[in-house]
């Protein structure tokens, strides 16, 4: 009785020192002090994979994101909201769902639904910032564009190089020549879906982001800013200096199993979205080995290309010695398929295209930290106006990133949401820690047309659908549950917005 008598007495004082102290760390946790930041910076990787060195990915050569992944927060488990460039951007951009911003379609941008909706650049404007963007941001180029007090004039649609840029116009003045339709022309006008020059980083349209970003830098250095900072590598076409190409041989990309998960709906499969739209790919069927790893190899060199010039961006981030008072934070806007299923891009809810790579690094943030917490890419709006000493607007969806900043290991949230669209259906994902559970809803009759329950903890590739096996019901009943209750709320929190 004693022994625990003293025991409870030492424990309450530690405790009550704690909360005299709460710089104290008696308790032995490893608790960094969190500052306020002054600046953002923003990296977007479209179509990147969390197949990186520090993911993992031992093959695949990202030096760049490898170090700002050991000077900061890495989360296992993030993903996006939809798997789509536009509608998967303004999420972020917004902090809110595709149901709250209305778009989830490639070709809407957001200020032709929405002329006052929140977004970060719109938010930090306000808030006295210099805002500045670069490269693919946004997918339509005319959104925010009063609210980018550096809204940089992209380089030429695919290149910088005159070089690179001659045998574009050769083809499709062939096309012509040819009098080909106008599909077969814009066919030409894109070319192969590969693409390989002995030229410099410049040569290709991401090299010329990054300098525009590091002479912005300088020029605002003095200045509390929000940068945002597109790179379109490794979109297709995978087009890359040789150097990059040169970091790889291309055995060593091993062909996937295109086998389909059994029992899945055709609802849930895509028609590889814009690979068919480049010159040597068939319009029907699948894909050679041999095609396969040049696609593969194409997509690791662009990622080594896009690495590249991360790096480039954070080395003079550091140079000017803006690191310490700045967020910087890199994200993909969603996944990507190279062959798994037999399928190509992304345009799915499955896990290869929901999950992302994001990587946090702020002032105070304990370097070299990894979390498995289950976040949604919603979240960064939040944690950036928080860590700047700001409010979180009322209009956001996601949950500031902030307490897995300073404890990487605590529970978030209990599943991540994924939509997809087709036609008048829309597929409603979630990701929980073990499954992912999606649900098929017609628009007009709001039944549920079609289950999915894939069972994730072995494999990111599953070969079953586990939603109509009889032993799996009650699993499928509790999910459902959760998925409607999580949608029902969302759709409560738009209408009190609005």
């Amino acid at each position: 009785m004693m022994r625990q008598f003293f025991a409870t007495v030492w424990l309450n004082a530690l405790l009550a020192i704690a909360l005299l102290f709460p710089s104290s760390n008696v308790l032995g946790e490893d608790q960094p002090q969190l500052k306020e930041a002054r600046n953002v910076l923003i990296l977007f990787v479209d179509d990147l994979r969390p197949e990186l060195g520090c993911y993992g990915a031992d093959e695949i050569l990202s030096p760049s994101i490898d170090k700002l992944a050991s000077e900061g927060v890495l989360f296992e488990r993030a993903y996006c909201q939809q798997a789509l460039c536009a509608p998967s951007r303004i999420s972020m951009m917004t902090g809110q769902y595709p149901d709250h911003t209305g778009i989830c379609d490639l070709f809407t941008p957001l200020r032709k639904v929405d002329k006052t909706k929140m977004t970060l650049p719109r938010y930090f404007r306000e808030r006295g910032y210099f805002t500045a963007s670069f490269g693919k941001v946004y997918h339509h180029l005319r959104d925010d564009r009063e609210e980018w007090m550096n809204l940089a004039v992209p380089p030429s649609a695919k290149y910088a190089d005159p070089a690179t840029l001659n045998p574009i116009k050769e083809r499709v003045d062939d096309a012509k020549a040819r009098k080909l339709d106008v599909d077969q022309i814009r066919a030409a006008g894109k070319g192969p879906p590969t693409e390989c020059y002995a030229t410099e980083d410049e040569g290709y349209r991401d090299g010329v982001v990054a300098q525009q970003a590091i002479l912005t830098l300088r020029e605002v250095q003095d200045k509390p800013f929000f940068m945002c900072v597109g790179f379109a590598k490794p979109h297709l076409p995978f087009a890359a200096p040789k150097r990059y190409w040169d970091l790889y041989e291309r055995e060593q990309f091993k062909v996937p199993s295109r086998e389909r998960p059994s029992g899945t709906p055709d609802l849930a499969f895509t028609i590889w979205g814009e690979l068919r739209g480049y010159q040597g790919i068939p319009q029907e069927g699948g894909l050679s080995n041999a095609m396969t790893q040049e696609l593969m190899h194409g997509y690791a060199a662009s990622v080594s290309f896009a690495d590249a010039q991360v790096g480039k961006v954070l080395a003079e981030l550091d140079r000017l010695g803006l690191r310490e008072n700045t967020i910087v934070v890199l994200w993909g806007d969603h996944g990507f398929k190279l062959g798994e299923y037999g399928l190509w891009c992304k345009h799915t809810n499955f896990e290869l295209d929901a999950q992302v790579p994001l990587l946090v690094s702020a002032p105070g943030v304990s370097p070299g930290k990894r979390s498995d917490a289950l976040v949604e890419i919603v979240d960064l709006f939040p944690t950036v106006a928080e860590m700047t000493g700001g409010d979180i607007p009322q209009s956001c969806d996601g949950k500031s990133l902030r307490p897995l900043l300073q404890n990487p290991h605590q529970e978030f949230r209990p599943f991540a949401l994924t939509q997809y669209q087709r036609g008048s259906k829309m597929g409603y994902s979630m990701r929980t820690d073990r499954y992912r559970y999606t649900e098929w809803i017609h628009a007009g009759t709001k039944r549920v047309v079609a289950r999915e329950l894939y069972d994730h903890q072995k494999t990111r590739t599953p070969l079953r659908n586990l939603a109509g096996s009889p032993e799996h019901n009650e699993l499928v009943e509790r999910l459902s549950e959760q998925l409607d209750a999580a949608r029902r709320i969302e759709t409560t929190k738009v209408s009190m917005k609005r």
